[in-house]
């Protein structure tokens, strides 16, 4: 009876002999080796991260761009675009960089790892004013023009308003209404030339004549950019 429980214990001794050899390798050889491949696999291809934040602007004029870097590793400085054209950006805390833009369009970001993986990132641009002020419901009556100044972003400046006669005379409006944006004047049949800005400086000039037909009035308008400004062809 003792020599078969000694038989028995040498026995199962023997048997968990390769289970602990196997626990071993497991241990100290094969995970270590899973271990480090997947930390070198994530430090070659771990890429930074990049966004591009556009802030509100006060003058329609100009914003800044904000440009902030997350990354493990080191990286290059970004560099940043707008519609090809490069920025040059500030530095701040904790990688941001900073830029001021003046005018809309669609910035382009981009940033190296120390390990040479890149990312590139869009972001637009579209708080600035650009976009003349629009003249709308343009009619004529018993010699009085009347018509609407419109402006969707910074708004019309109606200081800024004012006509010239077929004889480059300035002329007076003969009414304002800055609640609905609508003007009148007297009409001069030979031509009656509006200027108009917004509050960011774009402006628009309506060219407008009459001509009787019977007892009516018709109106020709015609809505351009001016190449130059109101106040170079003001008299």
């Amino acid at each position: 009876m003792e020599r078969y429980r000694k038989s028995s214990i040498h026995r199962s001794r023997y048997q968990k002999a390769p289970d602990d050899g196997w626990l071993h390798v497991l241990l100290f050889y094969v995970l270590p080796f899973i271990v480090f491949n997947g930390l070198l696999f994530f430090c070659v291809t771990a890429k930074p991260e990049l966004k591009v934040t556009v802030a509100n602007t006060n003058d329609y004029l100009s914003t800044e761009i904000t440009v902030e870097v997350t990354s493990l590793f080191p990286s290059d400085e970004p560099a940043a675009s707008l519609d090809g054209e490069a920025l040059e950006l500030v530095k701040g805390k904790n990688r941001t960089y900073t830029a001021t833009v003046y005018k809309n369009g669609s910035i382009e970001a981009n940033v190296r790892n120390l390990n040479g993986m890149t990312a590139t990132t869009f972001e637009q641009v579209n708080v600035l004013d650009d976009v003349s002020p629009s003249m709308e419901n343009t009619t004529v009556s018993d010699g009085v023009l009347t018509l609407t100044v419109t402006d969707s972003q910074s708004g019309v400046d109606f200081d800024s308003i004012y006509a010239l006669d077929s004889s480059n005379q300035r002329v007076e409006p003969l009414s304002v209404n800055r609640s609905t944006n609508t003007l009148s004047y007297e009409m001069d049949p030979e031509g009656l030339h509006v200027y108009a800005l917004d509050k960011a400086g774009n402006e628009v000039r309506g060219n407008f004549t009459s001509r009787k037909e019977g007892d009516k009035e018709q109106l020709e308008s015609e809505v351009v950019e001016p190449e130059v400004t109101a106040g170079e062809e003001a008299v």
